[in-house]
């Protein structure tokens, strides 16, 4: 249900639903305790914008019993879909990704249901960077970019603090958070520091923060990046899986249940379309050239995966490949009661 946000000083409320946010001035609640605005009249923001305004006192709190009416919940969420429907699908994905939970469903079951195979991220990466010598103009080509990166916000108190410009840079250098590789984010940053100008709806997607300041951030960020040049390749990058020795001249060091979907986000990389019986193969190569290859169980959606090395001299330990994944692409890999199940299907 709608949540009651925060304060202004002068007593009006501001209330959460969804992901928008509903103010009513204190004339407007009626002696029932309920809001007597109608529900064509409410006025509906974005629920990020509210803690900009000044002397806005956040509370939080659960909303008083009938203050909004089912005609007025209603009309708020329409307001929201209304909005959805104008942004971008990448950004339309972004936003619902990070819409507050209240417990106000959004209304449009068809914009947030899972996406199929193949793929998940084919609608959100960019295409591939202009060359260096490209003019200025072609660097505009990717402007959701800077709103993806800029929707992160939400998660920052301070855009000021110097050592959330280096995170900042070891994330897309390590492409860890966004599709995108950092040769592709970096046109549309430096673009935006040139002209001194955000893509639409990006403040209202920061969580608060100004134009002003989330250039500033930017400016810096831009900077970081030029002075970590030449970049190094993503922590993990897909190869062609024909590289892998065999499967059967591979070993396991555990698995990891994820759903296909989930892993090839959390990976930046698809699993190539394979026969119905076939397993589905994925082979990765770490920045020191280590490959590790994940092998779901054969079937359409996969929910485990086998996590293996080759069989070959010269591999990194299992603990140290372990450790990498779960930095790099957050996977917990399991591997408990491992040697003994792979004991049972030699003995077999």
């Amino acid at each position: 249900m709608p949540r009651l946000l925060g304060k202004h000083a002068d007593g009006t409320m501001v209330v959460a639903v969804g992901g928008t946010c509903v103010t009513i001035a204190p004339g407007a609640v009626d002696a029932t305790g309920g809001c007597a605005t109608d529900a064509n009249d409410l006025h509906v923001s974005l629920g990020s914008t509210a803690a900009a305004e000044p002397r806005f006192l956040a509370t939080d709190e659960v909303l008083p019993d009938g203050l909004l009416s089912t005609d007025q919940i209603a009309a708020a969420l329409a307001w929201e879909v209304g909005f959805v429907g104008e942004l971008s699908a990448a950004e339309a994905e972004l936003y619902l990704r990070y819409r507050p939970n209240t417990g106000d469903p959004y209304p449009d079951l068809s914009v947030v249901e899972a996406p199929d195979r193949p793929f998940s991220l084919g609608g959100l990466i960019a295409q591939e960077a202009a060359p260096a010598t490209a003019e200025p103009a072609d660097a505009e080509a990717e402007p959701t970019l800077v709103v993806q990166l800029c929707a992160s916000m939400i998660y920052i108190d301070d855009l000021a603090d110097p050592q959330l410009i280096v995170d900042a840079a070891d994330d897309l250098i390590d492409r860890v958070s966004y599709a995108a590789t950092v040769e592709q984010f970096y046109p549309a940053l430096a673009h935006a520091v040139a002209a001194d100008a955000l893509p639409a709806t990006t403040v209202e997607l920061a969580g608060g923060f100004t134009e002003e300041r989330i250039l500033d951030f930017l400016g810096r960020l831009v900077a970081e990046l030029d002075r970590r040049r030449p970049w190094l390749d993503p922590a993990l990058v897909s190869i062609d899986p024909r590289q892998w020795p065999s499967l059967g001249a591979s070993t396991p060091i555990g698995w990891v249940d994820i759903t296909i979907t989930d892993l090839e986000w959390a990976v930046k990389a698809p699993f190539a379309d394979v026969a119905e019986d076939d397993q589905p193969l994925l082979v990765l190569r770490m920045r020191d050239g280590q490959l590790v290859a994940l092998v779901g169980e054969p079937e359409p959606y996969p929910t485990r995966f086998l996590v293996l090395l080759p069989d070959l001299a010269g591999q990194r330990p299992a603990g140290d490949v372990v450790e990498y994944l779960a930095r790099y692409a957050g996977l917990r890999i399991e591997s408990d009661g491992l040697a003994q199940a792979l004991a049972e299907v030699r003995a077999s």
